[in-house]
């Protein structure tokens, strides 16, 4: 039901929209733009929740088959543990980041109105 693909590019559009967000937030020359932006990352939120909702459900943690030495090999690698963390709980990562942006965004949205 969700592609990865677009779970990959919501998450990154919700994750790095903030940073477009603090950029248009002063300039009142684009607030209907910013509102607009601010719509669009609304829905890649709740986008990225239901995804996360989805997965967690149905999830099935693809590090649950390999042996201890497999997991050890890939841990010692530059960063290879913190990969290891982020696949074990990316469901529940994408589910409580969705919902926390989707707050902000709207809040940030209440604001300019």
């Amino acid at each position: 039901m969700f592609s990865a693909k677009i779970i990959t590019i919501t998450f990154l559009i919700t994750f790095f929209g903030i940073l477009v967000v603090q950029f248009l937030e002063n300039k009142e020359k684009f607030k209907t733009l910013l509102k607009l932006i601010l719509l669009i990352f609304i829905i890649c939120s709740l986008y990225n929740f239901l995804a996360g909702l989805s997965l967690w459900f149905g999830w099935e943690d693809p590090l649950s088959n390999i042996t201890p030495e497999q997991q050890g090999r890939a841990a010692a690698r530059r960063g290879g543990g913190i990969v290891l963390l982020i696949i074990s709980f990316w469901p529940y990562i994408l589910t409580f980041l969705g919902a926390y942006m989707t707050w902000l965004y709207s809040m940030i949205l209440k604001r300019l109105r």
